[in-house]
């Protein structure tokens, strides 16, 4: 009998001092019972986890870069990572096909201006002719038939004259266009960033549609992270980030989460894609960061 005294004494003691508890301590058993200005008991909600992970910073703005010829890979020197400016060169080409076609230009170039001057000298005999028939014919000692004849075959070498010196002209212009295609025949940075891949090696031969470096822009960069399952709901699309990097632990940036895709065949998983501006150019993709959301990303 009492045992029993003893147990139920022991329980009322429990619970008038579980009463007496300061609320935040009550918080321990699934809510925090708060009193309001009026005395009214107020439930408030639990604040979410902080989610840290960690992950790799890749550019948003990614191309590749490729030749603007066919040929034989030069100079390819850069590696990932490596950072570049906007017109850099990245690599040469050698286009065997451009070359030949040079020389053969050349070759065409030089037959024209052959054929040239010999139109040039016909035109000049043909119009000594001419002068001569037209003075011959004011003396009235050649028939005007003779005349005509002498007209006709200076116009038809002035003419033959005009049409092998455009062809020179057209060759001259070839040559030059093809030329500088061959000093163009270069595989430049499309704007001021950094080497994320380079898919060729020197003495590699390429077509114009083969990729030979992806530069990526460092103005805007982000992370890819994995939520876990306890923490998916607690991380939105919108929600602040918070983004330190090894390599420089004593900055913080600024980040957003812009994606948060689901797993295909369950909504428990997750990542995050979280994007930070990098306007001052201190981080590079590859570098491991780790990200925070959630309480103010602290």
């Amino acid at each position: 009998m009492k045992r029993w005294v003893l147990i139920t004494l022991a329980l009322g003691a429990l619970i008038i001092g579980y009463r007496q508890l300061p609320s935040t301590t009550k918080g321990w058993f699934g809510t925090d019972d708060t009193i309001s200005a009026t005395g009214t008991p107020v439930k408030r909600e639990l604040m979410p986890p902080v989610v840290r992970e960690r992950g790799q910073l890749q550019a948003v703005e990614v191309v590749d870069v490729f030749s603007p010829v066919a040929g034989h890979l030069n100079k390819v020197q850069l590696k990932a990572g490596d950072k570049v400016v906007k017109g850099q060169t990245l690599a040469t080409v050698r286009s065997d096909e451009l070359l030949q076609r040079v020389e053969k230009i050349a070759a065409a170039l030089e037959a024209a201006k052959a054929d040239l001057r010999q139109k040039e000298s016909r035109l000049a005999e043909a119009e000594k002719v001419w002068d001569r028939a037209h003075e011959l014919h004011s003396r009235d000692l050649i028939p005007g038939r003779d005349l005509k004849e002498a007209e006709a075959a200076r116009d038809t070498a002035r003419a033959q004259q005009a049409l092998t010196h455009a062809q020179v002209a057209a060759q001259q212009a070839a040559l030059e266009q093809t030329r500088y295609l061959l000093s163009v025949a270069k595989v430049v940075a499309p704007f001021n960033g950094v080497v994320t891949r380079r898919l060729a090696d020197s003495g590699v031969y390429v077509q114009t549609s083969t990729p030979i470096f992806s530069v990526g822009a460092l103005e805007l960069l982000q992370v890819v992270i994995k939520i876990a399952e306890r923490d998916v709901h607690f991380v939105r699309k919108g929600a602040a980030a918070q983004i330190r990097a090894d390599a420089l632990p004593d900055r913080v940036f600024a980040g957003q989460v812009t994606a948060l895709i689901f797993d295909s065949k369950t909504t428990q998983k997750a990542v995050a894609e979280v994007q930070l501006s990098n306007r001052d150019r201190l981080l590079f993709p590859g570098m491991i960061v780790e990200v925070t959301v959630g309480q103010n990303s602290q």
